[in-house]
C-alpha cells in the first residue's frame, strides 16, 4: 500500500457488511510499514463534519460524504499482508488512488480532528 491508495472493504464489526471506501492517509514507507486508513460515509451523524467530500473529489464519491476519522485503523505490516491476500482473492477491491490535493485536505483535517485518536496523528 502507498499513501493515497484507496480500496473497498466492509467496516469491521458492522452488519450487513457494506463496503466503504478506505483511504491510506499516512506513508507506510516513512513509518516502518505501519500506516493509517480512514473510511468515507454518507452518515454525517456518524462521521461529523471534520472533512467533507463531494462529487469530483474521487470517482467513488457519488454524493456528499464525510471522512470518518473516528473509525480510523492503524495497519501493521502483518495486517497489510492480510489485506493484500484479500485483494488477491477479490474480497477487497482496490480503487483509484485519491487526488493529491484531496488527500492533503484529508490529512490537514485529520491533524485537527478531535475524532482521530491521538496515537494515529503521529503518522500524519
Amino acid at each position: 500500500m502507498q499513501l493515497g491508495d484507496t480500496f473497498l472493504m466492509p467496516c469491521p464489526g458492522f452488519i450487513p457488511k457494506i463496503p466503504h471506501l478506505w483511504i491510506v492517509i499516512s506513508d507506510p514507507a516513512k513509518c516502518g510499514g505501519f500506516f493509517v486508513i480512514v473510511n468515507l460515509t454518507k452518515n454525517v451523524n456518524r462521521a461529523g463534519k471534520d472533512c467533507e467530500l463531494n462529487i469530483g473529489d474521487h470517482q467513488w464519491v457519488d454524493q456528499k460524504c464525510y471522512v470518518n476519522f473516528a473509525d480510523a485503523l492503524e495497519i501493521t505490516p502483518i495486517q497489510e499482508k492480510m489485506i493484500n491476500q484479500l485483494i488477491a482473492s477479490k474480497a477487497i477491491t482496490m480503487h483509484f488512488p485519491i487526488d493529491g490535493n484531496v488527500l492533503q485536505r484529508i490529512i490537514k483535517a485529520g491533524k485537527q480532528s478531535k475524532a482521530l485518536a491521538p496515537k494515529y496523528k503521529k503518522y500524519l
